[in-house]
Order: C-alpha cells, then sequence, then structure tokens
C-alpha cells in the first residue's frame, strides 16, 4: 500500500512540474470548502439551484452566473485579494494540492470568497468564522477529498499560476467570455441576460454571507466618479464600480453591516 501511495505521490508531482511550467502568481495554504454544484443540485443534502444563479465576480460587465459559465471547475479565492487585482488573478490555473499531491483538475479562478479573506493564515484548525482557503464546486471538493460531504472542509494547499484557462471580461477585454480556445459562439456571454447579480461565493457559515434582501429598499447609488472594479461600502449595501458609476452588488444580510471601506466585507 505504502508503495502503491508513493507512486501516486510521484506521479502527480511528475504531472505538475511537466504540464504547469507557468511562473506562481500566488500560492498559500489553507482549506477547501464547497458552495455550488452545477450538475449535483442536491448533492449532500443542499440545494444548489438559488446559489448557481449567482453572478462570479471575475464577470464584472456581463455578470454571468454560476450557471452560465457552466463548469465544475470555477474557483473561489480571497475576495480583498481579488477585487484588488482582477486582471491578474481571474481565469487563471489553480494548482491544488492534498496531503502533498497536485490534482489534475483544469481549476481557474472565477469568483470570491468572503471567509477566504478572513482567518489566521498560520493556523491550521479550521474555523467556519474565517479561515483562508479556496471555494470549490461540492463535485470538485468530493474529488479532491471523500470526506467533502461528512466534513465540509479540507486542508490543502494551491498555487494560481500563469496560464489563462478562462476568459472573462476582466482579464480579457473584448474577447468573448468563456474557455480559452472556445470559438465564443456558444460562449457564456452570447446568451447572459442584463440583471442584477446576485452574489455567488458564499462562506461555509450562510450567517457571513452577503446576499441580496429583497424585504428591504438599498440605498441609493453613490454618483461620484469612480474606477472600474473598485469596491465600496454604501449603508449595509457592497458596491462596486461598474461602467464608471457604482452599483449595488450585495446586500448585507440582516444584522450584519458592511465595513472594510475599499476591501468591503459584512461582518456584526
Amino acid at each position: 500500500k505504502m508503495k502503491t501511495q508513493s507512486l501516486i505521490a510521484a506521479a502527480g508531482l511528475f504531472y505538475a512540474s511537466r504540464v504547469y511550467s507557468q511562473d506562481t502568481i500566488y500560492s498559500g495554504t489553507g482549506f477547501g470548502t464547497y458552495y455550488y454544484d452545477v450538475e449535483q443540485l442536491d448533492a449532500c443534502g443542499n440545494d444548489f439551484g438559488p446559489q448557481n444563479e449567482g453572478a462570479v465576480e471575475c464577470s464584472l460587465s456581463t455578470a454571468l452566473s454560476l450557471d452560465q459559465v457552466n463548469s465544475q471547475y470555477l474557483v473561489a479565492m480571497n475576495h480583498s485579494q481579488l477585487v484588488g487585482d482582477m486582471a491578474t488573478y481571474c481565469g487563471k490555473r489553480v494548482i491544488v494540492s492534498v496531503n502533498g499531491v497536485p490534482s489534475s483538475l483544469p481549476l481557474f479562478i472565477g469568483d470570491g470568497c468572503q471567509r477566504c479573506g478572513t482567518g489566521s493564515s498560520s493556523s491550521d484548525s479550521w474555523d467556519p468564522n474565517g479561515a483562508p482557503g479556496l471555494d470549490f464546486s461540492y463535485s470538485v471538493l468530493s474529488e479532491l477529498s471523500s470526506s467533502a460531504c461528512s466534513d465540509g472542509h479540507i486542508s490543502i494547499s494551491w498555487e494560481i499560476v500563469d496560464d489563462t484557462l478562462y476568459n472573462f471580461d476582466t482579464n480579457a477585454p473584448g474577447s468573448p467570455e468563456g474557455p480559452v480556445g472556445d470559438s465564443g459562439s456558444n460562449s457564456p456571454a452570447t446568451t447572459a441576460a442584463a440583471a442584477d447579480p446576485t452574489p455567488a461565493s458564499q462562506a461555509t457559515d450562510p450567517a457571513l454571507s452577503p446576499s441580496v434582501d429583497s424585504s428591504t429598499e438599498d440605498p441609493a447609488p453613490t454618483t461620484l466618479p469612480c474606477a472600474t472594479g473598485a469596491w465600496q461600502c454604501n449603508a449595509n449595501v457592497l458596491e462596486q464600480c461598474l461602467n464608471d458609476s457604482w452599483t449595488a452588488r450585495f446586500t448585507c444580510d440582516t444584522g450584519l453591516t458592511c465595513q472594510g471601506g475599499s476591501s468591503p466585507y459584512c461582518a456584526p
């Protein structure tokens, strides 16, 4: 058994070194969780239908939903880090390792994760209120670990490399949004409906995740000039600059307020 495990590990390392020779943009250690699934809608007792309708952060202008991207391989990373330099991270390949063995899954950055931007980067203990890491589809997390459903999280390390797998309007402006190499005729951007986006990635604890609250009226949009892609708080609403104007993206749940200035998040 030990020999077999060693061979698997060696094969994984060889695959990673052979295929992923691109420069590393960022690497880290932490925890992997799941927040959507476009194929197994009721996996592990969940209802991913509403979640799959949420817009992904890397699709700023078109506001593609998880359903429209239609890929199990989209990954959410630290929200604050992502919005700070979306052109660098969006669409880039992510190499995820479990127990030191890299996965060959074609994972790419496409969304932001609130939980992933909080907690101690040096802690090896899971904290549902905040822990560094990445957020995946349920199918991917269950492929990375058999304990995906029972535990809801796994220990991982990851590397974001300079290899674009998916074109978003943030990292490839002017190009059709879709997988790199796709002709674009059937790309999600050609069928995306113009609508107010709802948040896609959520923390493991739903109370910590921003959500659209239809029962409360959003504050009036801010009219000051802004830089495309920037974020701010407006009362309890997280706003993003789209087409030179502030647009409401998320509304904090009852009892939470928008905090964090240019890297906003919802907190008590």
